[in-house]
């Protein structure tokens, strides 16, 4: 197991929540209002997509601990990483829901400018991308469920279809991040806030 996996996926989490941070404190003009004078619709959702990657990338450094004391034979209590999958799963659901409500905000707004419809279209693919995050954690606690049902030893196929899993949550939070970050940088130009990804 490659053990700078979830700490770098750990980091680039964290660099997400900063901008998320320099998105929601940025002054902002006439209390509420953009240059444009827009109103501004709530920075919610993209703190509750921030804290959904967060809780996935929890239950994918536990899984990856989990495979690495598996592979030296130790006896694993794999219900720490059940109830870290279930929180990831549920933060998931609440975040794609603010998403979705927000995207409803904007569509309404949407008087044909480029710079909201680019932020719905990055929504929407945010939502896409934490569906795949889901799909994956579910996909990990059925294959761990399954092992706990198993009362025997861990035989390598079953270290094998747990660390595959675990590779395809890997790479589905590699794409949520780099999602969100688009999603950011659009809110960012359309409420004329500069380039905050690149800040």
């Amino acid at each position: 197991m490659n053990s700078k996996i979830p700490k770098a996926i750990g980091a680039v989490v964290l660099a997400c929540l900063v901008m998320i941070v320099i998105v929601i404190y940025t002054p902002k003009p006439a209390l509420q209002r953009s240059k444009r004078g827009r109103s501004f619709v709530s920075t919610q959702y993209l703190k509750l997509a921030n804290h959904a990657l967060s809780k996935a990338t929890k239950a994918n450094r536990i899984a990856n601990e989990n495979s690495s004391q598996l592979l030296n034979g130790e006896k694993i209590d794999f219900d720490p990483l059940t109830a870290a999958n279930t929180s990831a799963i549920g933060a998931i659901a609440e975040a794609n829901t603010s998403i979705k409500l927000s995207n409803e905000e904007f569509q309404r707004l949407n008087k044909g400018d480029a710079s909201l419809k680019k932020l719905i279209e990055a929504n929407i693919k945010l939502i896409a991308s934490l569906n795949q995050i889901n799909e994956s954690v579910k996909v990990l606690n059925t294959v761990v469920q399954h092992r706990k049902k198993e009362n025997t030893q861990f035989p390598p196929p079953s270290i094998k279809k747990i660390i595959e899993a675990n590779t395809e949550v890997t790479t589905a939070i590699e794409k949520g991040v780099k999602t969100l970050s688009g999603v950011i940088k659009a809110y960012g130009e359309y409420y004329q806030l500069g380039n905050v990804v690149d800040r």
